[in-house]
């Protein structure tokens, strides 16, 4: 792979939002390494990563939800280090594990590639550096987003969670808790996930088994997230379709349905984040 220095974030200050904006060439951008120094300042003083093409949001989410998600996927852990991966890295198959990654050309009729950084207000004197990889341009103009939901529920139950997916192609669904944790011998407070596709079922494990299969499969199951991961042995024919066209050319949404289960009584908090491949300018 290819990979420079990209030119430094504007407005790098403790509780301010730094920019970094991604030039634009003929290549397709797989990650961003995120270097940071300072007196006091590490990855765990980034408060939020917001990813746009444009004004169109690929990912928002807290420092801790991309903490979560690199950790799930087994990724290197460094606090002087935050790595914005937007391939599969695990993927065998060459270019199909590339998809997802930013083709900076194709992208370009929607708007150029930034990221803001939220500082948080007890970094001092922070310093970002940052390291683009590349490969060649693909011309593709899929892109890897990170689509939240939110849900609240006030009691234990089964509870169908609202989540929209129009046509894009689901890899993974994180579903951040609250509540009762799990154990290595004890479910947590999402206790099972059931997931139907037109009334059938595709997913449907509990906790204690779902991480299991996932730590075969060399992920590492994180505190507070229950993970649906539709690709957990690196097979891309696994991810899910959301649309299909009949005959005649319609275009159809499948019909989906996302169930957890929760066990305490006093119910839970979630968020739900939807990994997917998309179109820049769809969810």
């Amino acid at each position: 792979m290819i990979n420079k220095p990209l030119p430094q974030p504007l407005n790098i200050a403790p509780g301010q939002t730094a920019i970094l904006t991604v030039p634009t060439e003929n290549l397709t951008l797989i990650g961003l390494k995120l270097i940071l120094s300072g007196t006091t300042f590490d990855k765990t003083k980034i408060d939020s990563v917001k990813l746009k093409v444009g004004s169109r949001v690929l990912w928002d989410l807290t420092y801790a939800q991309v903490q979560a998600i690199n950790a799930y996927k087994n990724s290197a852990d460094n606090a002087k280090y935050l790595f914005l991966d937007f391939v599969e890295r695990d993927q065998a198959v060459f270019p199909v594990k590339e998809v997802g990654g930013l083709d900076l050309y194709a992208l370009l009729k929607t708007g150029v590639v930034t990221v803001e950084l939220k500082i948080n207000s007890a970094a001092v004197a922070p310093k970002i550096d940052v390291v683009g990889y590349y490969e060649q341009a693909q011309g593709n103009p899929i892109v890897l987003k990170y689509v939240p939901f939110t849900a609240a529920f006030n009691s234990s139950g089964k509870f169908t969670l609202p989540v929209q997916l129009k046509g894009a192609v689901l890899k993974r669904l994180y579903v951040f808790y609250t509540g009762t944790a799990w154990t290595g011998t004890t479910n947590g407070n999402v206790s099972r996930m059931e997931c139907k596709k037109n009334s059938m079922v595709f997913h449907d494990e509990y906790d204690l088994d779902n991480r299991f299969t996932q730590s075969h499969f060399k992920k590492v199951p994180q505190a507070g997230l229950y993970v649906c991961d539709f690709i957990v042995d690196n097979n891309h024919d696994a991810q899910v379709t959301s649309a299909r066209v009949m005959n005649g050319g319609a275009y159809v949404y499948d019909a989906f349905e996302f169930n957890a289960f929760i066990t305490d009584a006093a119910g839970a908090s979630l968020t739900i984040i939807a990994e997917v491949l998309d179109a820049a300018e769809n969810l």
